[in-house]
């Protein structure tokens, strides 16, 4: 059976050498390209991500609300949803932000928006 010889450009012993800088700035990296931005979804995909495992940091009121899922995205990125009114959200960012700060995220990026177009 023919086995092909496997060459690379460097013949270096170094070339996989360990780096923690370099996995660092790159695991630093994927963290910021996991966020994303607001984004409306229906009341049935808001039940669905419920259902999917035990929310985290479940909180709100009659008007609005927010959890976590319990499972990293990458680093410390989750998927946030959100309740406000009768309208249902998204998003990804930090699992340690605030109900108070998701709600002002979502009332920033997408309601206030909104209340000026009409206008």
């Amino acid at each position: 059976m023919y086995t092909p010889e496997i060459t690379t450009g460097s013949a270096g012993e170094n070339r996989f050498e360990w780096n923690a800088a370099a996995e660092a700035a790159y695991w630093q990296q994927c963290e910021k390209i996991a966020y994303t931005d607001v984004s409306e979804i229906t009341l049935t995909v808001f039940m669905d991500a419920i259902a999917l495992m035990y929310p985290k940091d479940w909180q709100g009121d009659a008007h609005c609300e927010s959890f976590k899922l319990a499972e990293m995205v990458c680093g410390d990125v989750t998927d946030i949803y959100a309740k406000i009114g009768e309208r249902y959200f998204t998003f990804r960012d930090k699992a340690t932000m605030l109900h108070e700060a998701i709600i002002r995220r979502i009332t920033k990026e997408v309601l206030s928006k909104e209340e000026t177009y009409q206008k």
